[in-house]
């Protein structure tokens, strides 16, 4: 392999400590000076950056996910402000397969996919890889290569572990052996590293749930960013580097962090990125946990099956009842009740059947009722607690009752104007 199409530009260790504070700071007021997004994104993206430095210390790694509706919303912007500061940053708007987990084993940069939706879609052995690399005890791939090829690792460019991390470290750096034993042909390459992933419309729900999502916007006319052509990220580089020299051992020796609130998934996202908010002290912990707790909770809903059990537990609320007929389920669900159109199902897919078959995933199953003189199969109040429970984190259930609440009441006063307008 020819290690010089990966040669990067490192900056050489800060002479002197950081403030690990101070830091976060300006690499937050950079990426605020050149790109327009809400201040939490801007904070956890700031906290991200140090993470590509060290992100092998932990036992997870952070994505990031950017998303817009449209063209010219600033993902590219926000890329190339990324990709100056981040550790090893490796840009690429396509990139086959094999480039993808060969590029990632041999150098363990940060990945930057540009305008992933013109290759994404319909890719599952690509997205299976992005998939596979949030920690690193899944993080590799399996391929078949000629028995006995050896494998090359581009040394001349380590990781924050080379620079002296404890040996206890080397299984996470997913290091091989030069050759496939016993000449089966089976050759394991690392797949894990950070990555950043850009595309119109929505990002897939598997990768979403191991990313740091940050929706752009287009800016408006009274909103002004500062051209790349003044971007200058040489000092803060070097003060990275430096972190990631200083803080080596507390990161990798530091006990997993959970936020509180956060669900299973996202607690494992931004462990790393809590390790770090704690050796900037209480302030920026402070702040990284609002933008996380922001973040996950402005998330879309994880799939239709979710939205499809919240839509029907509001149908059983709204009619007051504690058995719904599986047919009546359909009918409601095709005329927008719920709350929210769920979009679990297609409209001409919303019958008996297809209910079923999504809530027997989450072992909710119909039973037959009697309702009235009417005896069918259907499903009680009581079936779908569990699973709520379970599923559905329940800041998203307390939202979605008050929205609730607020259509009923609206629904409400526009009975009573139109009672009023008829008498």
């Amino acid at each position: 392999m020819n290690h010089e199409s990966f040669v990067f530009d490192a900056a050489p260790p800060y002479p002197a400590g950081v403030n690990v504070a101070e830091l976060l700071t300006e690499i937050e007021a950079v990426i605020k000076k050149h790109v327009v997004l809400n201040p939490e994104a801007a904070a956890a993206l700031a906290v991200w950056v140090l993470h590509t430095y060290t992100f092998e210390l932990r036992d997870a790694v952070a994505y990031v996910a950017i998303e817009s509706p449209e063209k010219r919303c600033g993902k590219t912007t926000l890329i190339s402000v990324l990709a100056a500061m981040a550790h090893k940053p490796l840009i690429a708007s396509n990139i086959t397969v094999g480039a993808l987990f060969r590029a990632i084993d041999v150098c363990r940069p940060t990945l930057f996919i540009d305008e992933a939706d013109t290759f994404l879609a319909g890719n599952g052995a690509m997205r299976g890889i992005l998939n596979s690399g949030n920690t690193w005890r899944t993080a590799y791939v399996l391929r078949l290569a000629r028995a006995g090829k050896k494998r090359e690792r581009n040394l001349e460019h380590p990781t924050p572990n080379a620079f002296g991390a404890g040996a206890n470290l080397e299984h996470r750096r997913g290091a091989q052996p030069e050759s496939e034993p016993n000449g089966t042909g089976l050759t394991k390459y690392s797949c894990w590293c950070p990555k950043v992933i850009s595309l119109i419309g929505e990002v897939p729900d598997t990768i979403a749930d191991r990313s740091i999502v940050v929706r752009m916007a287009r800016k408006l006319t009274s909103e002004t960013c500062a051209p790349l052509t003044e971007l200058n990220t040489a000092e803060i580089r070097s003060k990275c580097a430096r972190f990631a020299l200083d803080a080596k051992e507390s990161l990798a020796r530091g006990e997993a962090i959970r936020g509180e609130g956060l669900h299973d998934r996202a607690a494992d996202t931004f462990d790393p990125l809590y390790a770090i908010a704690r050796l900037a002290g209480g302030d920026w912990e402070r702040k990284l946990h609002a933008a996380a707790l922001f973040l996950t909770s402005t998330a879309r809903t994880e799939n239709g099956g979710v939205q499809l059990l919240l839509d029907i537990a509001s149908i059983f609320m709204q009619c007051g009842r504690e058995r719904v007929f599986i047919w009546e389920l359909a009918a409601m669900l095709r005329e927008g009740h719920g709350g929210m159109k769920t979009l679990a199902l297609k409209d001409s897919a919303i019958d008996e059947r297809g209910i079923a078959r999504i809530l027997r995933s989450y072992g909710i199953r119909p039973k037959t009722l009697r309702i009235g003189k009417e005896v069918n199969k259907g499903y009680e109040a009581g079936d779908l607690r569990e699973a709520l429970t379970r599923y559905v984190p329940g800041k998203e259930v307390a939202e979605h009752l008050k929205e609730l609440d607020l259509i009923n009441a609206l629904h409400r006063e526009a009975w009573t104007e139109a009672k009023q307008e008829a008498e």
